[in-house]
């Protein structure tokens, strides 16, 4: 039987299984023949994405500039708040002194005297102390603080910035105010000036000289306001008067106001006030110490104190003492936090001085002589006004006398007696010195002998007591050398204990004198204040060696050479010990070391060609005579250069 045939069913679509109409396109796309409505929805979906994509890119550039613009708007903001704080900040820190248009009479305005030339009469008399004065204290201690300088106020001429920042400066600043008046009185003219920080001074004088007014009353304003400057104004001042009551009057009230300074309740005051004290006309030296100690019990390192109390050691004759403080002052100074306790000036002075010293103290006067020479060409300051001389006597140490004794009579050195009030050098020092080098003792006595007759006489007390540290001891071993040995034991026994270099010449004048036990002793003594310095160490060696003692006099050599490494006689003594012991390669080495001390030191070069002639090495021997001919020598050292040049040209 035939089933009858089932009907064909027409194929239908799949529904859908996305409600998102890209997809359902995409569908049917997928198909073997997509409809056109299937590839018109794709079609159009493609032109919106294309829509989208320019407006995607143009929401990213329009993010940029948004960012670029807030961050033009955050710098524009940071340098705003940046630049204001700078100008809080700068006229927080404004300095100075600021003197406000006087109040003037109409009749002196007649004159041409208004109230703006009169505060500038006064700005005069303010700069003429404020410039005399040099003071190491940086002006940042001081509560008054005009190192901004000294300037008369301009009157505002409407709002400006100019205005704004001087009224922002006058809120925050530390400024000084200073306002003015002239007014008529009976008898002439009175002046009152008031200051900012509550001092008022009254003057009065007659009508015809203002600036006399205006002098009195800058004085006193300086003295209440900044009354170390003004002491040390006073002290500057006074060397310039002739001695008398006028000069003792100042030297006493420069110590009245710095002695008052040591019962502030500032330490700052009063650690300024110590140093300031020390240094005055009639403190001496000895009194000196224990001042400067007390500014050192607040600050142990302050660099300044600490290159006073050296200074004053070395016045003393304690050159153990000046080299330990010396030291400390050098290491104070390496630190930038120890620096900025002195002025501008000294923190490129002190240094130099400092170093210069403690080459000296250790005999390495090559470098002290290069120190002094480049402080004279760079640094202007009253530390240094001692330079030339003192390069006289570094000179001259370095066995060069000749070379000293013009430079002494070109600058003209030995004309009057201020060098020596600074620095306690005789003006007649390096006239002694020198003869002193080439053994021409006669001459140096004689030196020695018209200072203390024609300059000692007119010293204060003050610069006399170092005479006894100094001079004298110089003195009694000229005057011992010369054969006068009654007379240099009596001077030397005039000179303080604790003084190394008298304690020295009392050991060679013993020696001089055959008191061996007496040289001993002495000696002994000068190496026991001496410990770390070279001198006395090197003397003793000497002593050893004329009697004989090489083996010990090397000994004293060897340990003057390591206090004083760089000092040039103990390595020509050593060299001279192991001639007499027959080392002549040992000798030259030694003669070397002190040529590289002491290049033009005329009777190491005689030694030199002795030691190589000795070596048979004739012609190197002739080169170093030639050489000492050339350099300073005794008479008896030049006598026996030229007779070895003879010889040779004999031969």
């Amino acid at each position: 039987m035939n089933e009858p045939k089932a009907r064909p069913r027409r194929k239908r679509t799949a529904a859908a299984t996305t409600p998102d109409a890209v997809e359902i396109a995409m569908d049917v796309a997928a198909g073997a023949a997509p409809s056109e409505a299937a590839m018109a929805v794709l079609r159009s979906q493609a032109r919106l994405l294309d829509h989208q994509g320019v407006l995607a890119r143009n929401e990213i550039f329009r993010n940029r500039i948004r960012s670029i613009r807030d961050i033009a708007i955050a710098a524009v903001v940071v340098a705003f708040v940046v630049a204001l704080g700078a100008v809080v900040w700068s006229a927080s820190r404004a300095s100075g002194l600021v003197i406000q248009p006087f109040t003037v009479p109409p009749e002196l305005v007649e004159d041409g005297l208004d109230g703006r030339a009169a505060a500038a009469l006064f700005q005069d008399e303010l700069v003429r102390l404020d410039v005399t004065t040099d003071s190491a204290r940086p002006p940042a201690s001081f509560r008054n603080d005009w190192s901004e300088g000294i300037t008369v106020e301009v009157e505002a001429g409407g709002l400006s910035l100019t205005d704004t920042y001087r009224a922002l400066v006058r809120w925050l600043g530390r400024e000084t105010y200073v306002s003015g008046g002239l007014s008529r009185t009976p008898d002439g003219l009175e002046l009152v000036v008031r200051s900012s920080a509550g001092t008022a001074v009254t003057v009065q004088g007659p009508v015809g000289r203002p600036g006399e007014l205006m002098r009195r009353a800058a004085e006193q304003l300086y003295e209440r306001t900044q009354p170390y400057r003004y002491a040390i104004y006073l002290s500057t001042i006074t060397p310039a008067l002739p001695a008398g009551r006028e000069r003792e009057a100042l030297e006493d009230r420069s110590r009245a106001i710095l002695t008052a300074l040591l019962s502030s309740p500032s330490e700052t005051e009063r650690l300024w006030g110590y140093n300031g004290l020390q240094a005055t006309g009639r403190v001496s030296a000895r009194e000196a110490i224990p001042i400067l100690q007390g500014g050192l019990e607040i600050d142990p390192e302050h660099p300044l104190l600490l290159f006073n109390l050296a200074h004053q050691s070395s016045l003393l004759g304690r050159d153990e003492a000046a080299l330990l403080a010396a030291q400390r002052a050098a290491r104070s100074l390496s630190s930038h936090r120890s620096l900025v306790k002195i002025s501008t000036n000294r923190q490129t002075s002190l240094p130099k001085m400092t170093h210069a010293m403690l080459a000296e103290l250790q005999g390495d006067w090559t470098q002290a002589l290069e120190v002094r020479t480049e402080g004279m060409s760079e640094i202007q300051d009253v530390f240094w006004g001692d330079n030339a001389r003192r390069r006289l006597g570094i000179i001259i140490a370095l066995y060069r006398p000749s070379e000293a004794l013009a430079l002494n009579a070109r600058l003209n050195l030995e004309e009057g007696t201020d060098f020596y009030r600074l620095t306690f050098i005789p003006p007649m020092f390096p006239r002694a010195e020198a003869a002193a080098r080439m053994d021409q003792w006669p001459q140096a006595l004689a030196a020695l002998e018209a200072f203390e007759t024609e300059v000692a006489p007119n010293l204060s007390p003050r610069t006399n007591a170092a005479r006894a540290t100094f001079v004298w001891p110089r003195l009694a071993y000229a005057r011992a050398r010369t054969g006068d040995l009654a007379g240099a034991q009596a001077l030397i026994e005039a000179t303080p204990l604790d003084c190394y270099l008298c304690v020295r010449v009392r050991a060679r004048i013993a020696e001089l004198a055959g008191d061996r036990a007496g040289a001993d002793r002495w000696s002994a003594e000068a190496r026991r204040q001496g410990p770390s310095l070279p001198f006395a160490f090197a003397e003793r060696g000497q002593m050893l060696m004329a009697r004989g003692d090489i083996a010990g006099a090397i000994d004293f050599y060897e340990q003057a050479v390591e206090r004083g490494p760089r000092w040039a006689d103990p390595q020509k003594y050593w060299g001279d010990a192991l001639m007499a012991q027959g080392d002549e390669a040992g000798a030259i080495r030694r003669y070397r070391a002190a040529a590289d001390r002491a290049p033009r030191w005329g009777a190491l070069h005689l030694a030199w060609g002795r030691a190589l002639e000795a070596l048979g090495r004739v012609g190197q021997a002739r080169e170093k005579y030639a050489e000492a001919a050339g350099m300073d020598l005794s008479a008896a050292d030049r006598a026996e250069v030229v007779r070895r040049l003879g010889a040779r040209r004999q031969r």
